[in-house]
């Protein structure tokens, strides 16, 4: 969670507007100089408001899921949904021309163009959880490397995440808590043993020994051991290691993040769809969709959806590159169109889709995010609560991600990444701080580009979470090799690892 302190050194030296404005990825492609001089006039779209949209929330939400892996929304669940939802358009008078989306699952509301008399109307209805303004998410082209990173050429000893981020051994390999996660008090427990023993002799014969037992259960209960088992039922898996193929590209940041054989494994691509035609990419066509509302293509007219899946899912067939987990299944749920626009409500959407269709082990990539949105954060928690792993970019505005949704969530089975150089340097225009609980290769990165082959794909976050994608797809869990030279915050981030 984020204090006070951490939000004053996030805002210290930013103009107010560039804290809230989205941060994911979107400024891979220009220059250092353009970070710090004009990247508020490039990106003027980044984290607006969208003008009379709003993201209706009903009270519903969640309770209508099933526990039993896949969290599928019950047949009366969403009957009940759909009646809820018609009956409010009705009540408020909204058009079916204003809705924008439709949200059906552990997120159980729409998003709408509104006007003020609706929202209001909304906003007092005893149905409705609370409302949120929908937000513009947008990439930027990628293309351009971005070379100029520089790190302050210090390494520190403490890889050893003793203070709480992940599970905290030698190797650096965590569970996606993020950073400086206080234990929880167990020291109260003792307290009702003591006076027991001042009550008359002969009630303490019968009371005195279920006193003690008590407690006792109470302190292992499954509360604590439960979220994490979770994600971390896959942790000791072994990986099969894999030769490229003559003819296959094995590009420097994939050889430093190790990789391995992904056959049968599933990642969720949350992003600008596929290029379908990819001779290097196994695309999972039946469970890909649209998110966007009246566009069903999943094909990628950007570019951005394509690169992140081929670092993390290439696939060893002799020609292209090796990604991460070479040969995986890559599921493309599009939320960005063919300009690079997106909306959080779509995000949202997205994750509502896998808790539904995803099974626990899968893991999802987002090198998406935004301001501060409850509505996704909680649905990325839920999702991870029932096993799927996330890896999620820091984002790209050099400021504390903990004003970011969703990189800002700290959960088990949820990995927010920042971005290095070749020379394990912290990149510059990285977001850091304490949920980030990883470091990956995300400067002058090489993947898969539309039209067929691979190149260059400039710098990011968006690159650096795939890597981590990968490994989590390979091992369930994230090791470490050493710490970034030149990190922003307190807590210098492990660099992501395969072993």
């Amino acid at each position: 969670m984020m204090n006070n302190s951490t939000l004053l050194k996030a805002l210290s030296g930013l103009a107010l507007a560039s804290v809230f404005t989205l941060s994911s990825c979107q400024k891979e492609d220009f220059m250092e100089e353009q970070f710090q001089t004009d990247s508020v006039q490039v990106d003027t779209q980044h984290g607006q408001a969208i003008p009379g949209q709003y993201i209706v929330v009903f009270k519903n939400g969640g309770n209508n899921l099933n526990a039993t892996g896949v969290s599928a929304m019950t047949i009366a669940g969403r009957t009940a949904t759909v009646a809820l939802r018609e009956r409010l358009l009705l009540t408020a008078g909204i058009e079916r021309e204003a809705i924008q989306q439709t949200f059906e699952g552990n997120v159980n509301g729409f998003a709408a163009r509104l006007s003020k008399e609706q929202l209001d109307q909304l906003r007092k209805n005893q149905e409705v959880a609370y409302v949120e303004q929908d937000r513009i998410i947008m990439l930027a082209k990628p293309g351009t490397d971005n070379t100029t990173t520089k790190g302050n050429g210090k390494t520190k000893d403490d890889k050893t995440t003793t203070n709480g981020n992940g599970n905290g051994n030698g190797n650096g390999n965590g569970n996606g808590n993020g950073k400086n996660k206080n234990t929880e008090p167990a020291p109260t427990q003792p307290a009702p043993s003591e006076p027991t023993p001042t009550e008359p002799a002969p009630t303490e014969p019968t009371p005195t020994e279920p006193t003690p037992t008590e407690p006792t259960p109470t302190e292992p209960t499954p509360t604590e051991p439960e979220p994490e088992p979770q994600p971390e039922q896959p942790i000791s898996s072994p990986y099969a290691k894999i030769t490229p193929l003559a003819g296959e590209t094995l590009p420097w940041h994939i050889a430093m993040n190790g990789y391995g054989d992904g056959t049968g494994k599933t990642v969720w691509v949350i992003d600008s769809g596929i290029d379908t035609d990819h001779p290097d990419l196994n695309v999972d066509f039946q469970r890909s969709t649209s998110l966007i509302y009246g566009d069903a293509s999943i094909e990628d007219g950007f570019g951005h959806g394509t690169y992140v899946s081929g670092i993390i899912a290439a696939k060893n067939n002799g020609t292209g590159m090796v990604g991460v987990a070479a040969n995986a299944n890559v599921v493309a749920l599009r939320v960005f169109d063919n300009t690079g626009y997106g909306t959080v409500s779509r995000a949202i959407s997205a994750v509502n889709y896998v808790i539904n269709m995803a099974k626990p082990g899968d893991v999802v990539n987002m090198s998406l995010g935004s301001g501060i949105s409850s509505t996704l954060d909680n649905a990325v928690t839920t999702a991870a609560g029932r096993g799927i792993l996330f890896a999620i970019a820091a984002g790209n505005s050099a400021v504390d991600c903990s004003v970011n949704s969703p990189a800002r969530v700290n959960a088990p089975g949820v990995y927010t990444v920042s971005a290095m150089d070749r020379y394990q340097n912290f990149w510059s225009s990285s977001n850091y701080g304490a949920p980030v609980d990883y470091t990956a290769p995300g400067v002058s990165v090489t993947s898969t580009r539309i039209g067929g082959g691979i190149g260059s794909v400039g710098s990011g976050t968006s690159y650096a979470a795939p890597h981590v994608a990968g490994i989590l797809l390979l091992r369930g869990e994230v090791f470490s090799q050493g710490i970034v030279n030149g990190d922003k915050d307190s807590w210098p981030d492990p660099i992501a690892s395969v072993e």
